[in-house]
């Protein structure tokens, strides 16, 4: 997984031969989408036509396996049975000239139109070079195969016929960005994982007790990059894993976190509570004695709208954090005390900060609601060894005290969720004028509108999307992909190591052998 400007990317390798497209996981949204061959001028400045996008735009015409999908409604039926679109509304003039169209616009005003489409697809492999296959495999696509454990033991999980949306327009940060499209993570028709999840199911696979690769599941874990790198020829800057999390990844036991409306097909978490705790850091940086201030306000007003279920979404897509303009007196209120400055304001505005101010910001603690049926069936760590849970006996234990200069009601108990948003995640660091902060979290949305923690929430942490468990993960995790290769080899040596000597020490001793011959 890479990183853009912001953003979070993939290779995802499309058709046969392969092209690649690179696309921003977004667990906000269920579609994938990138442009195609009849997107002129897609990713393309319109005067300088400077490309704006890593690749090309996808050209169908080159793909052997790739199929665009038609469709017949109700009043046609002269002409057969009826046949619908899976992810798209179907335009139909005659037999010859139908097809499923799809659209999204965003908030901020880009948008794309696109045909409904399928082809060979796997995420990943070598950045650079797409897999070559044989010709045995050129009918199900060249990935097959890609992730085989031995020669005898074939695993074509990652190789699956894809819908997507074959872009023809695109409009706003669609057209400027570095990436060629975008990857739909979420909980709904359409979703990658999900047809991932489908395609797997149609192999024969079920899922038994102990397995640890769970097609429900995926993590994004995500680093950030120094501002001096040049992000254009792709920077790895963490990982996405399909089918559950590494632990090797991780600095804390990963918790979880109530996924309060899986039915809307969002990752939804409630906040319970925040607080502000002074001079940086991650969960057990904390100082004996450390003071944590609590932004006082209700679980309405920290939500960003009423309802027992109301929750802000984890969207992967979305760079910043936006919460509601009605926490803004309340945070400002902790902000000042936690500095200990009585004239300090928090802003969105430009700020020059030295390495050892930034040191001295405040870190952010959100505090989620706990996942219930993970505490019953086992799978939530003890908050006595869980640093991210309030319950942890060295930590936290300050956010279950009530006080009477609130004025909201305080109701965390120790298995909630705690995440921590240090200052090097929400001040990012301009490229163009080193030592110049701007926050990225920002208290704009009108109350009642849906709130967002973004990619800068979700870094410096492995975040598992359990749909299955209808939960969300968080772990401390340093996202170093180099590093976690380095470890993962040096275990998979180690174990090498205990084997042979578990095997020689099982051999008797030669002596005896041929005593034994002897006999």
């Amino acid at each position: 997984k890479y990183a853009s400007y912001g953003t979070h990317y993939v290779d995802l390798w499309v058709g046969t031969p392969p092209q690649r497209q690179t696309v921003i996981i977004d667990t906000g949204s269920s579609i994938t989408a990138f442009p195609c061959s009849k997107c002129h001028d897609c990713g393309v400045d319109s005067a300088s036509k400077e490309r704006y996008h890593i690749d090309p735009e996808f050209d169908e015409t080159k793909s052997g396996t790739f199929k665009q999908a038609h469709c017949r409604p109700k009043y046609a039926s002269q002409h057969g049975p009826e046949s619908k679109c899976s992810l798209g509304d179907c335009i139909y003039d005659n037999e010859e000239k139908n097809f499923c169209t799809m659209s999204a616009m965003y908030a901020e005003g880009s948008s794309w139109t696109a045909k409904e489409s399928s082809d060979i697809v796997y995420p990943s492999g070598p950045h650079n070079t797409g897999l070559e296959g044989t010709e045995a495999l050129k009918e199900h696509g060249v990935g097959a195969g890609m992730g085989d454990i031995t020669d005898d033991r074939p695993f074509d999980w990652m190789d699956f016929r894809l819908s997507f949306g074959c872009q023809t327009k695109i409009t706003g940060m669609f057209n400027n960005q570095l990436e060629d499209g975008i990857m739909g993570m979420d909980n709904r028709a359409g979703a990658f994982w999900l047809q991932l999840h489908q395609h797997y199911k149609r192999l024969g696979f079920k899922k038994e007790d102990g397995d640890v690769f769970d097609p429900t599941k995926f993590s994004l874990c995500y680093d950030r990059q120094p501002t001096s790198l040049d992000l254009a020829a792709g920077v790895g800057s963490g990982q996405l894993t399909l089918g559950g999390s590494d632990s090797l990844l991780h600095h804390t036991p990963m918790v979880y976190a109530n996924n309060v409306s899986p039915s809307m097909g969002w990752y939804t978490v409630r906040v319970k509570a925040m607080f502000l705790r002074p001079n940086a850091g991650r969960l057990g940086d904390a100082k004996p004695h450390t003071k944590y201030y609590r932004v006082d306000a209700t679980e309405e007003h920290l939500n960003g709208r009423p309802g027992d279920r109301s929750g802000i979404i984890v969207d992967s897509g979305t760079t910043d954090t936006y919460l509601s303009e009605s926490l803004k007196s309340a945070f400002n209120d902790a902000f000042r005390k936690a500095l200990d400055d009585p004239s300090a304001e928090y802003h969105n505005d430009p700020i020059e900060l030295s390495k050892d101010d930034l040191k001295h910001m405040p870190t952010i603690l959100i505090v989620l609601q706990g996942h219930d049926k993970s505490k019953l069936t086992g799978t939530q760590p003890d908050p006595s060894i869980a640093v991210g849970l309030v319950g942890h006996p060295n930590h936290h234990r300050e956010m279950t005290r009530t006080s009477s200069n609130h004025k909201s009601q305080n109701d965390v108990n120790e298995h909630d969720v705690v995440v921590a948003i240090p200052p090097d995640h929400y001040m990012e660091e301009s490229r163009t004028h080193p030592g110049v902060y701007v926050s990225r979290v920002y208290f704009n949305e009108r109350f009642g509108a849906q709130n967002i923690f973004g990619s800068n929430f979700i870094m410096g942490h492995e975040v598992l999307f359990d749909n299955g468990m209808g939960r969300v993960g968080f772990a401390e995790s340093h996202c170093n992909y180099d590093k976690y290769l380095s470890e993962s080899d040096a275990l998979l040596q180690n174990e090498e190591r205990r084997t042979e000597a578990t095997v020689e020490s099982n051999q008797p001793p030669a002596e005896l052998v041929g005593a034994n011959d002897d006999l």
